[in-house]
This record gives C-alpha cells, sequence and structure tokens, in this order.
C-alpha cells in the first residue's frame, strides 16, 4: 500500500480533508501530492518498458517489422498482431488501475502468456 509518513506515523489516506484533519498544511498536502504524482509517473513508464521487453520476448522488432510488412505468413502475421495486442491491452489495464503503486507489475498474472 503506497504510504506517507507524517509527524511520525504512517499514512494512506490522500484526501484533502484527511490530510487537513491530521494537521497538514497546504505546503505539506502539495509535496505528498507531488511525491505520489511523480512515483505514480515513474510506475507507469516501468509499466510501459515491461510491456514492450514482454513483447519483445516473443517478437523482436525486427520480426514485428517483417509480420507488418508480410514477410511471415498470415498465421504468423497475426500471431503477432495478437501478442502486441494483447500485451497492450494489459498494459491499459495496469495503467489505468488507481492501485498501480501497489502493485508487483512484473507478476506474469498481470500479462498474457
Amino acid at each position: 500500500m503506497y504510504t506517507y509518513i507524517f509527524k511520525g506515523q504512517t499514512h494512506s489516506d490522500f484526501s484533502i480533508s484527511y490530510m487537513q484533519q491530521i494537521g497538514m498544511d497546504e505546503e505539506q498536502i502539495e509535496a505528498v501530492n507531488n511525491q505520489r504524482n511523480h512515483d505514480l509517473k515513474v510506475a507507469k513508464e516501468k509499466v510501459r518498458k515491461e510491456c514492450s521487453r514482454r513483447i519483445a520476448r516473443h517478437w523482436n522488432e525486427v520480426g514485428q517489422i517483417n509480420a507488418a510488412l508480410g514477410i511471415y505468413t498470415p498465421e504468423e502475421t497475426e500471431s503477432c498482431k495478437q501478442c502486441i495486442e494483447a500485451h497492450r491491452s494489459a498494459c491499459n489495464t495496469l495503467l489505468n488501475n488507481p492501485d498501480l503503486l501497489d502493485i508487483n507489475y512484473k507478476k506474469d498474472g498481470h500479462w498474457p502468456s
């Protein structure tokens, strides 16, 4: 669970009303939210890289280009297309998950086999 520390205590509620209730001022609230937004941006980039890595494990860039150019059989081309679509769909599911910061995106269960 994504958390922050304020006055020596760990918190996981990021609502402004809660942060005000525990005594945070506007600057502290902004700092916590800025850090969370930064961490979320970094996590999203890592998810995208993991998606690319997993696609490349099945179809490297040359293979993808060859499939797009029609060098492979229709079955191989379709297999490449389905692989990419499945991984992009899994990637988008992760990117849109509000709990992304709490997810181990490298686990195979989040990705097509």
